[in-house]
């Protein structure tokens, strides 16, 4: 049995009650939905780039509207600036394995399908608030001038219903999320959790075949307030989704732990309901945590269509905020919405001996040393981890930084006996290393010095420095190797060479 949300009345404060003996699910939502905001809290922000957003939805209540006030989460996860990337795509499908959705409310008419056969149907006799409050979290209809936007503007809302008011099997929740993988959903979000401590194997088959789909299962951690795993979000596969408050501490009622990937605004969420004069109510719970990084996902698939459910996932926790609560001191990763479309995935930077930057591909030009100044000594360009910003280097040692690159140091006050040829960046991308013709190794940032072969008397210059997992090499005009706290390969010294090495590249595994 699963169980669910009993009927909200249109306004006043609503209790959800739980048949927990009979229940073998609970939807993830907190156990109050508001409808009159507390005041007097002072909402801490996610640090924001520069960029001054010019897209703005129309919606009266995505800027404010009473007696809500204006909707927190928008601004915490970057909304506005991430609108001006992508407002999504409908090629991207959002499958909600949920309570139903009421498709006639006006902010979803037009925006929500669902597929005869697909999960148990319409019916008018059971409660929909649940699954409209997260339809209206991903993809409420944007610039109509009424109620408040989605997230994601545009993309396709699958209407999986799975629950029978306040009652549903396993088996049909099962059935639902086989049948949204089996129709190309892109993502799947799920705002209930399994009772017990034990992931049941039809629920566990279901969302591994989705899973194999190429899905993207999305899942609400759960609101026991303490660190105990909850199924579906901790099984293996799934992203999990805890809640943060307005201060980006993690809501009192959140679950919480290492085994939560993701957390996300949940508390005192502006969405959809039915039945009140405005269209808009207020709500908490990972429930409403989860369809946000669902949106968040569906946005980025829209930026990164050749992205696979794993790319989506991973650009994610890489665009992720890390916080640390200063009350719990548990440290987390919070929903970033700006960095999740804004990061690229693939750069490419070409530098000429002038300074001049090239940017190639989904590489945004930072700047470049062409400002009228007499260059020609550039000999290397390197990227920082965000691929937000680079750094150029001189053969002089002298550094320029651009982006969102640090200025790390450079060597403008150091006599060099040999020009610097190469730089090359840390796994980490917070730091570098330069290199001189004759193989002296200067650290900056995060690099560490494990050697190099400056005292040395050598064949032929040294001509580029590559990274290595723990370490470096140095890489000489005739092909020579020096592997400094790395393993050693080989070498081009003994191969006949139809001219000098001038550069040489390296990667280990995924970092």
């Amino acid at each position: 049995m699963v169980g669910t949300l009993g009927t909200q009345p249109p306004s006043g404060r609503y209790v959800d009650r739980f048949k927990a003996l009979a229940a073998a699910f609970l939807l993830a939502s907190s156990s109050f939905w508001f409808i009159a905001p507390a005041g007097g809290i002072e909402l801490n922000r996610i640090a924001r780039s520069d960029f001054v957003s010019t897209l703005a939805p129309n919606d009266p209540c995505v800027s404010g509207c009473q007696p809500y006030g204006v909707p927190w989460h928008f601004e915490s996860l970057g909304a506005q600036s991430a609108w001006d990337i992508t407002t999504g795509a409908s090629e991207v499908t959002v499958a909600i394995v949920d309570t139903g959705i009421d498709t006639a409310h006006p902010d979803l008419i037009g925006r929500v399908r669902s597929i005869p056969g697909c999960g148990l149907g319409p019916n008018a006799a059971y409660d929909t608030s649940h699954g409209t409050f997260i339809a209206g979290l991903i993809g409420a209809a944007s610039d109509n001038s009424i109620g408040t936007a989605g997230l994601d503007w545009n993309t396709d809302l699958l209407d999986v219903r799975v629950m029978k008011g306040s009652n549903g099997t396993t088996s049909d929740i099962a059935d639902g999320i086989r049948c949204a993988a089996r129709h190309g959903a892109d993502v799947i979000t799920l705002s209930f959790v399994q009772a017990g401590t034990q992931l049941s194997p039809v629920l566990e088959d279901a969302i591994n075949e989705a899973v194999a789909a190429g899905a993207l299962v999305i899942a609400a951690a759960g609101n026991d307030g303490d660190t105990r795993q909850r199924f579906p979000a901790a099984a293996a596969g799934v992203l999990s989704v805890g809640a943060i408050d307005e201060t980006l501490g993690v809501a009192t009622f959140s679950n919480r732990g290492d085994w939560v990937d993701l957390m996300a605004p949940g508390a005192r969420l502006l969405s959809l309901g039915s039945g009140l004069s405005n269209g808009v109510r207020l709500g908490q719970g990972t429930s409403f945590a989860a369809p946000l990084v669902a949106a968040t996902a569906s946005l980025v698939k829209a930026r990164f269509p050749y992205f696979d459910a794993s790319q989506i996932s991973r650009q994610l926790l890489r665009a992720a905020q890390p916080h640390t609560d200063t009350t719990t001191q548990l440290s987390y990763k919070i929903l970033n919405a700006e960095r999740a479309v804004t990061l690229p995935y693939r750069t490419h930077w070409q530098v000429t001996t002038t300074g001049q930057v090239l940017a190639l591909g989904e590489s945004q030009h930072f700047g470049d040393l062409t400002n009228g100044a007499s260059v020609r000594d550039v000999v290397a360009i390197a990227a920082n981890a965000s691929g937000l910003g680079y750094w150029l280097a001189r053969s002089s040692g002298v550094t320029a930084t651009f982006g969102d690159a640090l200025p790390l140091g450079d060597l403008a006050q150091v006599t060099l006996n040999k020009p610097i040829v190469d730089m090359a960046v840390t796994p980490s991308g917070n730091g570098y290393w330069l290199v001189a013709s004759d193989g002296g190794i200067f650290t900056f940032g995060d690099a560490g010095f494990h050697g190099s072969t400056g005292a040395m008397t050598l064949n032929q210059p040294i001509t580029s420095v590559i990274q290595t997992r723990l370490g470096y090499d140095l890489v000489a005009a005739d092909g020579g190797v020096f592997n400094f706290n790395s393993p050693f390969l080989g070498s081009g010294a003994s191969r006949e060479l139809r001219g000098s090495i001038v550069d040489a590249s390296s990667r280990v595994g995924g970092w």
